[in-house]
């Protein structure tokens, strides 16, 4: 493997193949068990995610920085749940360029649907830990994310 040539002390990219690699194999876990079985895709979900959090509804601006994406990588996904009957955009009135977006009742039901499945899927991939070793999974990728972030301001 990648991991086994690299050099002893190169922790650092050790570490970076590893996480890359389980999220790599756990997106694909995800879209087989996920995106097929609706019939959708894991931006289709994200979408739906966001949305359902935020019942309010969110401009395409905000629902792009929540997910860490591009208006322009949205604009196809929320075209093409709109056209299903899942979501609702609505133009601003007091400036066009600013469009809000809301789930439909449709959206939420398959949210829901998906969103049960999704969590049983994640808790089932990280069951081979304790919760201790899941909580100190997460604070580690918190303090890197949190590097990263600094880095890169």
């Amino acid at each position: 493997t990648v991991l086994g040539s690299l050099p002893k002390d190169a922790h650092h990219r050790r570490a970076w193949l590893a996480l890359l690699r389980c999220f790599s194999r756990i997106e694909r876990v995800l879209m087989q068990h996920i995106a097929l079985p609706y019939n959708s895709s894991l931006p289709r979900y994200d979408v739906l995610t966001a949305l359902a959090f935020n019942p309010q509804g969110l401009t395409m601006g905000e629902l792009a920085t929540m997910l860490m994406v591009s208006k322009g990588n949205i604009t196809g996904v929320v075209q093409r749940l709109k056209s299903d009957g899942l979501v609702k955009k609505v133009t601003s009135k007091q400036d066009r360029r600013i469009q809000s977006v809301t789930i439909s009742a449709e959206g939420r039901r398959l949210w829901e649907a998906m969103h049960a499945d999704y969590d049983r899927i994640i808790s089932e991939l990280l069951s081979g830990q304790s919760v201790a070793q899941v909580q100190t999974l997460t604070r580690a990728l918190q303090k890197t994310l949190d590097s990263v972030n600094a880095i890169s301001r």
